[in-house]
């Protein structure tokens, strides 16, 4: 889909936006997000792109993000891009099951934003909660629409156990999470560097409960997990050229956050994980794969240890005693069993994937003009 625009120049990207909202359908998308730093330009992704028409955004306090900062934040970020009005609302604040979180200090960069300021704007969520809202998005469509899931698969799995019914309207549902031949990232040094776990990836981790929940439905799921995105690493380099081509409120607003982690980037541990995803929404050939099944590990034990959050109930949110799982085990994602093959993305175009985000955040909305 995207590679039509890959060669345009800014100017002309704004005409094609212009005929494009006139003559052709575009294709419905609802994201699900836990706000994390890479999930702002994947939001932006999807917001800008004149091919997707961006329905709603769902997130939850399980991954990164709380649910009373993402509710603020959600909005300020719509309002950089071309689909500033779409629906927004928050779900559960805990994970269906265990007692596994985020480190503090990324949770405290996911609610403000990395600091970078946002318009500030008078939308609020809509009274639904993100399950409900996921179920009526997908009850007003005519036609399939794609879920892009970026955070905990927590929103995902209870819509699932919610309203099975509506499995039909779902044509994918692209997530960012799990890993297979690759190497998990739960260790991480300075934050959980003598964590035992080696193999999980944090979206999973924090609620694999959910994710088999997921992996065992017949939804047709495509899994961009570090096996692609540890393909497409964030250089000084790249983050040198983005500023360059900084066109649009959009684009300088992750030009911004780039500049606020360029320790990060310098670390060589910087890659496109959710915004992969957003791309492979937007241009599915930048996800080549195969089918497999795929289950979670998650294996309960007698009590917690240091890695269990304290902070978060002892009864779930469906009123259930909450369960203690192996740390070192929790979240890993395996291939094998009898679940519904799902795509595993193997490989992927990581030149086009860097072009393709400079271009989509620069691309201007005919309709009210914005650019820097």
């Amino acid at each position: 889909m995207f590679q039509r625009f890959s060669r345009l120049s800014n100017a002309s990207l704004f005409v094609v936006f212009s005929i494009f909202c006139s003559t052709a359908s575009a294709e419905k998308v609802i994201y699900d997000t836990d706000m994390g730093i890479d999930d702002w330009s994947a939001m932006l992704v999807v917001a800008n792109h004149p091919e997707i028409e961006l329905l709603g955004v769902t997130s939850n306090g399980v991954g990164e993000g709380h649910c009373a900062e993402n509710m603020m934040n959600i909005p300020g970020l719509l309002a950089l891009s071309n689909s500033a009005d779409v629906p927004f609302a928050c779900g559960d604040h805990f994970p269906m099951d265990g007692y596994f979180a985020f480190p503090a200090p990324w949770r405290k960069q996911a609610d403000t934003l990395s600091g970078v300021p946002v318009p500030t704007t008078d939308r609020v969520p809509t009274e639904l909660n993100s399950v409900d809202l996921i179920h009526q998005l997908l009850s007003e469509q005519d036609e399939q629409v794609v879920l892009l899931s970026a955070g905990s698969l927590t929103n995902i799995a209870q819509w699932l156990q919610k309203y099975p019914e509506d499995m039909p309207k779902v044509s994918r549902l692209v997530m960012m999470g799990g890993g297979f031949d690759a190497p998990g990232n739960i260790i991480v040094p300075g934050f959980t560097g003598d964590h035992p776990n080696k193999k999980a990836e944090w979206n999973i981790y924090v609620d694999a409960v959910a994710a088999d929940i997921v992996f065992a439905s017949s939804l047709p799921v495509e899994v961009v997990g570090l096996d692609l995105t540890n393909q497409v690493m964030v250089t000084p380099e790249y983050a040198k050229r983005f500023k360059s081509e900084v066109k649009t409120p959009a684009a300088e607003f992750w030009d911004k956050v780039l500049d606020d982690n360029d320790w990060f980037i310098e670390s060589n541990e910087y890659y496109f994980w959710d915004v992969l995803a957003a791309l492979v929404v937007v241009e599915p050939e930048l996800c080549q794969g195969e089918m497999q099944s795929v289950w979670v590990e998650h294996n309960k034990v007698s009590s917690g240890d240091k890695w269990a959050d304290t902070s978060i109930p002892n009864v779930t949110e469906a009123g259930i005693a909450r369960s203690h799982y192996d740390p070192a085990t929790f979240g890993i994602t395996r291939i094998g069993g009898d679940n519904p093959p799902v795509k595993i993305c193997r490989h992927t175009q990581p030149q086009r994937a860097f072009d393709a985000l400079i271009e989509i955040l620069n691309i201007q909305d005919s309709s009210n003009n914005k650019t820097i």
